[in-house]
């Protein structure tokens, strides 16, 4: 992964375009968690979401694939586990909030530097 050539603005927007990809994702498969046959989904992982970016030059959804592993499948094949999920939905609520975070303070500090605040 090159970041020569991506700013900070960028790289966070990416970012919380990605957790939100995630998050609905997770939502979805918490959503069909007793739908028979239901496999869960996941995103592509940040730095392989972040190099296509690159490559396409702007923003795109993240490339969403079935679980292989997961704690359990019940007998009805589906292979949601509540657990997990809400695992994954706090661990990304709390990477949107300091993504999101990080984005105000850099903005902040732009402002600053331009003399507007």
């Amino acid at each position: 992964m090159n970041l020569d050539n991506i700013n900070l603005f960028q790289l966070a927007s990416r970012r919380l375009q990605w957790l939100s990809d995630r998050q609905k994702a997770v939502s979805e498969n918490i959503a069909n968690a007793d739908t028979a046959g239901y496999r869960a989904r996941e995103v592509e992982g940040f730095d392989s979401y972040l190099s296509s970016t690159e490559k396409a030059g702007d923003l795109r959804d993240a490339e969403v694939r079935e679980v292989e592993d997961t704690w359990a499948e019940s007998i009805s094949g589906n292979n949601v586990v509540m657990e997990e999920q809400i695992l994954y939905a706090a661990d990304t609520a709390g990477q949107y909030k300091l993504a999101s975070n990080l984005y105000r303070k850099a903005h902040e500090m732009v402002m600053a530097v331009a003399g507007t605040r």
